[in-house]
């Protein structure tokens, strides 16, 4: 039985060691058995090695014939055709999960696959612009939400396991319904991004060169822009997996820019205020709900 199951007797396998698969392995490396990974880069590879955050590096099939758990951390739109690997393997993985933040698509993909219990389709609210395994932490999910979408599709055995692992890495784990997940995704992360790469793109002012912006440019644009940073290799699939909620996100957004672009024009600077100290009252339950996430996860730990 699983309940039974000692994780320091657990081999894992992570395929794709960018930096959450790395952190994965960081975080985990001592609480589990093995660790084995796979990379399509080889110097990746290396690295990993040489950095103890993975004990050997294998090929798919021999991961599957070694790991009891694989997580797999490539971009959301490799997910689906890995997954239908893994579990059509005659390997001995007990549960299969991913960490890619679009899940209805993989979910379709995966829907009437004889092994669909064994996958659990999860999505850590971590990780930073910086992306690779240098920029790894062990600490990365620590006291950070974890999704579980459609957790009624997977088996017991595999459910337990991945959220085992979760709470290892001091995770807190929430289930949701992959299109629910999908829309609030589009809202608080894809937009933000994409907002992000825009705002970079339009600091710039066509008369003025661009070093002379970013010499003037300080705190405000260092943390607006620094999602700007990711990768498009990483962003281009997430986009088109979840191409209409970013739609819907995106007119929202551009409904807000224009009622603050009407209200400066009108010189209506009161309801430029309300809308300002809405933002604020946003803003400030962010921040403490942010918070309470961390006190309340702090005291189950110490319940437990």
């Amino acid at each position: 039985m699983i309940k039974a199951m000692k994780f320091n007797n657990l081999t894992l396998g992570i395929i794709g060691l960018g930096q959450i698969g790395v952190s994965l392995a960081a975080g985990l490396k001592g609480k589990v058995k093995t660790i084995v990974g796979f990379d399509i880069d080889a110097h990746t590879e290396e690295f990993c090695l040489s950095a103890g955050y993975i004990d050997t590096s294998e090929t798919l099939d021999e991961i599957c014939q070694m790991a009891d758990v694989v997580a797999i951390a490539t971009p959301v739109d490799q997910v689906g055709i890995i997954a239908s690997r893994i579990l059509n393997s005659r390997g001995k993985p007990l549960a299969v999960f991913d960490v890619g933040s679009s899940k209805s698509i993989i979910n379709i993909e995966l829907s009437a696959h004889p092994e669909r219990s064994k996958f659990v389709s999860s999505h850590p609210m971590a990780g930073s612009a910086e992306h690779g395994a240098v920029n790894a932490s062990a600490s990365l999910f620590s006291n950070k939400l974890v999704y579980i979408c459609d957790e009624h599709l997977c088996g017991s055995q595999a459910l337990d396991l991945v959220t085992g692992l979760w709470d290892l890495l001091g995770a807190r784990v929430e289930f949701i319904d992959s299109n629910q997940h999908d829309r609030l995704m589009a809202n608080v992360s894809h937009l933000p991004q994409l907002v992000s790469y825009a705002l970079a793109n339009a600091s710039v002012d066509k008369n003025s060169c661009i070093s002379q912006t970013m010499n003037a440019a300080s705190s405000g644009f260092d943390s607006m822009t620094r999602l700007a940073k990711s990768s498009a290799n990483m962003w281009l699939p997430i986009v088109r997996q979840n191409k209409e909620n970013i739609l819907s996100a995106i007119a929202e957004f551009q409904k807000q820019l224009n009622q603050i672009e009407m209200a400066i024009r009108r010189n209506d600077y009161q309801t430029l205020q309300s809308l300002i100290v809405k933002a604020n009252s946003i803003r400030n339950t962010f921040e403490n709900q942010q918070n309470q996430n961390i006190l309340n996860h702090g005291k189950r730990k110490v319940n437990s």
